[in-house]
């Protein structure tokens, strides 16, 4: 389990925009493309208007779908349109200054194709490499994780889950590492985004349905909502993953999530590769062929450690040292090969994905479905937590 957040971290959040009132007007810095090592950045505006400014006050004011090239040189940014050299700077503020504004961002080297977003976007230099910043009110941002962890085509009760459960993820983290030193990145460490949910329109009326919703533990804390695709029957506890247990993220049998796209897969591994991996990683491994029949690993419920013999090996290191879909599978040794069969998709603690949709399908309500996967929990407006802080 992650540490519990400062009770004074989390209040901040609420009151970093002055005389703010909803959460709706807090605004997410998300770190776009950390995963790569961009050479050149493409950024025209789609919607609205906007003008980039620089550290020596100079203002440049763009013409929509006019295209902006940032290339690195050295320790600054060197910038063109499509008619000349606008300069070179350290740092690059790139600011919608209408209603509605939204731009498209396109790496061209590596070439990663175009992600639409709206807000603003902070670009600099740091360490010959680029640091590029999505500022963006949090409705907005949550809104595309939605569209990016669950994708387009889930049912609207479920999305209005995935929203909560993304907002409550995200304040806890902030919360956590608190509101001037933050880093929230746009990939799978984090919560995936892609920029603007354009797919389906019940997406942001999902967020905007739930705006300020988050789930807290018994004591009114914001909860680690922690959620994976497919639990493949069975989600499992935090401990069993994570350092410590949590009141709310306890195993429990999940009917919903048996036949689904993610409930089961298969896999192989050579026989000598997986016999070379055991004693690279300290197992006793006999030189007998009988060794073979020791390779059976049977794993009806979910279990934390593979067993050989007397010696064990977690059975998270071995789904990331193989790249598994989970830690839940059993091993049969069929000629040259072992053969994997395996349940779920996903670190298997919180909400199940696939499930929770199953639930949205059944008529469940988004309240039935936040309470089904994580336990003794509340749902409430952020607004119910401030008078109980300890200032």
């Amino acid at each position: 389990m992650l540490p519990v957040p400062s009770l004074k971290q989390w209040i901040t959040i609420f009151f970093l925009a002055a005389s703010a009132e909803t959460v709706g007007a807090f605004t997410v810095k998300i770190d776009l493309f950390n995963q790569f090592n961009i050479k050149t950045l493409v950024v025209s505006p789609i919607e609205g208007k906007y003008q980039f400014s620089t550290e020596n006050g100079n203002i440049y004011r763009l013409k929509k779908n006019q295209i902006v090239y940032f290339t690195l040189v050295g320790d600054s940014l060197s910038v063109w349109d499509q008619d000349q050299h606008l300069g070179v700077f350290k740092t690059i503020f790139f600011e919608g200054i209408a209603r509605q504004n939204s731009f498209k961002a396109e790496p061209a080297y590596p070439a990663l194709g175009p992600r639409y977003y709206e807000g603003n976007l902070i670009i600099t230099n740091t360490d010959q490499q680029f640091k590029i910043t999505n500022l963006v009110d949090i409705e907005s941002y949550l809104a595309g994780v939605v569209e990016a962890e669950a994708g387009p085509k889930a049912p609207f009760e479920f999305y209005k889950s995935q929203a909560i459960i993304s907002r409550t993820y995200l304040l806890e983290q902030i919360s956590r590492q608190g509101i001037n030193n933050y880093v929230i990145g746009d990939d799978v460490y984090h919560q995936v985004y892609k920029g603007m949910s354009l797919k389906n329109s019940q997406i942001k009326q999902a967020v905007l349905y739930t705006t300020g919703l988050v789930i807290v533990d018994s004591s009114y804390r914001l909860i680690t909502a922690a959620f994976h695709s497919n639990s493949g029957g069975k989600t499992i506890n935090s401990e069993d993953v994570w350092l410590n247990p949590t009141s709310y993220l306890k195993a429990i049998e999940d009917p919903f999530s048996l036949e689904q796209k993610n409930t089961s897969w298969t896999d192989t591994i050579p026989v000598n590769d997986w016999l070379k991996y055991l004693q690279d990683n300290g197992l006793d491994i006999d030189n007998d062929m009988s060794r073979i029949d020791n390779l059976y690993f049977e794993q009806p419920q979910r279990l934390k450690y593979y067993m050989y013999n007397d010696d064990t090996l977690p059975l998270k290191k071995i789904r990331q040292d193989f790249g598994f879909r989970s830690t839940w599978f059993s091993m049969k040794p069929e000629g040259n090969y072992i053969l994997i069969k395996g349940r779920g998709y996903g670190h298997g603690v919180g909400l199940s994905q696939e499930g929770a949709m199953q639930m949205a399908r059944q008529n469940y309500s988004f309240i039935d479905i936040i309470n089904f996967y994580y336990k003794d929990i509340k749902v409430v407006d952020y607004k119910q937590i401030i008078p109980t802080l300890d200032m």
